[in-house]
């Protein structure tokens, strides 16, 4: 059994991925302790399970101690020991941080006692940045499309997504460098 409570049946009228969210339902022991309730999948010829299972149930795990208007900013994630299928996870949440803006948890994901995956995560309020947020790319500017007869030209190309063209290097570093005789 990889699970302490019994897992669900699996429901035959889900499709795959409800199936695949169900994945994310934790069970919870205490208010910061949460164990998995489908057993996880172990790939064939990996040393252990799904590492992406690990990772989406440590957030599920996390978004549980943080009020609802708080959305995940950033994780930092490590594969400490390979996940065994055969034995349930349990995950442990420790608030690191509580502001108004920002929330910060650890969450341990543990296997008999011992850690097999750790990360750090980062809430943040939605909206408590107002009209003043911090922009990381300049807005795309505002420039007209491709003429309609420029359109159907290039349609009309290839059935290739990019378009090829040759041009010279223009490295003049090369050129200083002479060039192995022939043998």
């Amino acid at each position: 059994m990889s699970t302490l409570i019994k897992p669900p049946p699996i429901d035959s009228s889900k499709s795959a991925i409800e199936q695949m969210l169900d994945l994310t339902q934790l069970t919870p022991i205490d208010p910061d302790l949460f164990t998995n309730t489908q057993p996880l999948w172990h790939p064939p010829g990996a040393r252990g399970i799904f590492g992406g299972a690990i990772i989406a149930q440590c957030l599920a795990a996390a978004q549980r101690t943080i009020p609802v208007d708080f959305s995940i900013h950033s994780m930092h994630c490590y594969f400490v020991l390979a996940g065994d299928s055969e034995i349930p996870v349990v995950y442990h949440v420790e608030h690191v941080r509580e502001g108004r803006s920002f929330a910060t948890r650890t969450v341990q994901a543990r296997q008999r006692g011992k850690v097999i995956f750790t990360t750090t995560l980062s809430f943040v309020k939605m909206d408590s940045a107002g009209k003043e947020k911090v922009e990381h790319a300049f807005s795309m500017p505002d420039v007209p499309g491709p003429s309609e007869e420029e359109s159907r030209r290039h349609a009309q190309d290839d059935d290739q997504p990019f378009e090829s063209q040759r041009i010279d290097i223009g490295n003049s570093a090369r050129s200083k460098v002479s060039p192995a005789p022939d043998p």
